[in-house]
């Protein structure tokens, strides 16, 4: 080979290779600012306002991937994968359900999972619910099947040495917002409202019940038996003081909502209770038996546990509805048969003479 054809070969060599360097320099810049848009541009593929998605526990990075491309949280990109793991996004994934409201960039979506931002339900507990409705609340929720909820109920491990005579929970279950993850078991729904009730009954609500000698369990169902009475925390004290009267009198607290749990607990109760219910047979039945009831009724609030530590100073005792939401309190049962005549049997003659008036017009 001559001197003028190696330099003609090593001058096309050189073009080539700046060539094939400037192609893969073009390849590299595309796919570098393919997957530089795919990770920054704000993607949303579906239409609801929210979208939960459930990643399954043992899911490895293709199969997040795919749920995510299928549920239309991030677009689909022939390279995703080699992103994610140059990114070392491919590691650390968590398992859980996501809430997903707005349109995010993979970056967004990603970081989520790995930070394990799992969405929450909220399950609202009403003050002064039974078990048997808090748990019905927590299964249309999603998170059991009710035996779950039961068992754990059952099982008063939770309150040992606070309350030593309880079979079951009943009156421990705090009502409040709670925000749980999905999986969350029975179990630990169960514990989580023990520990919110020792929370807001603590150290303070124990020896506020020594002082007036009464027992912790005590507390709970008089406090619960208040809760049941009326809707008004600024009556809980009130409606307390009338209890505790009767109490040291010895008078039966003849409480409605006493025999609406004994029904409950026989499945009687249909949301009514009729004259012939005050008489059912059983420890709960404030109209028959002198006392506490055997045990809470009921979930109490705060306010209600409060009112029942530290009565209001008065000398009722009776109450009746005035159909407004609040309650007159009478210290006489003359006083007392007055305002029922005042607030029920009046009102209720006069709605049934109007019913009889229009009746007739009708005819």
């Amino acid at each position: 080979m001559t001197a003028a054809h190696l330099k003609w070969a090593r001058r096309s060599w050189r073009v080539a290779a700046g060539s094939a360097a400037l192609l893969l320099l073009v390849i590299g810049g595309t796919i570098a600012l393919s997957l530089h848009l795919w990770a920054s541009i704000p993607y949303r593929g579906y239409g609801a306002s929210t979208a939960l998605v459930e990643i399954p526990a043992g899911a490895h990075i293709r199969q997040t991937l795919a749920i995510l491309e299928d549920r239309g949280i991030v677009r689909r990109f022939p390279l995703a994968l080699v992103y994610l793991r140059l990114t070392r996004r491919a590691e650390g994934i968590k398992t859980g359900e996501y809430a997903f409201a707005r349109p995010m960039t993979p970056r967004e979506v990603f970081d989520k999972i790995i930070r394990g931002d799992v969405h929450h339900h909220r399950v609202t507990i009403l003050e002064g619910s039974r078990a048997a409705e808090v748990f019905e609340a927590f299964v249309r929720a999603g998170f059991g099947p009710v035996e779950e909820f039961v068992e754990a109920f059952r099982d008063t491990t939770p309150i040992r040495g606070l309350d030593d005579e309880a079979v079951d929970l009943e009156g421990y279950l705090f009502p409040d917002t709670y925000s749980l993850a999905k999986g969350t078991t029975p179990r630990a729904i169960v514990a989580l409202m023990v520990a919110r009730f020792k929370e807001v009954f603590g150290p303070e609500g124990i020896a506020a019940a020594r002082a007036r000698d009464l027992t912790v369990r005590q507390v709970v169902t008089l406090a619960s038996l208040v809760e049941r009475e009326t809707a008004r925390p600024d009556e809980d004290r009130l409606v307390a003081s009338v209890f505790t009267n009767r109490l040291r009198r010895g008078m039966r607290l003849q409480c409605d909502p006493t025999v609406i749990y004994a029904m409950a607990m026989r499945n009687l109760y249909d949301g009514n209770i009729r004259k012939r219910d005050l008489s059912i047979d059983s420890l709960y039945n404030t109209y028959l038996y002198a006392g506490l009831t055997p045990g809470p009724i009921g979930s109490p609030s705060a306010s209600a546990l409060r009112a029942a530590v530290e009565p209001a100073e008065t000398e009722y005792l009776y109450f009746v509805s005035m159909n407004t939401g609040r309650h007159y309190f009478s210290r006489t049962l003359d006083e007392h048969n007055r305002a029922v005549w005042e607030y029920q049997k009046k009102p209720y003659r006069l709605r049934q003479l109007a019913r009889s008036k229009r009746a007739q017009r009708g005819n």
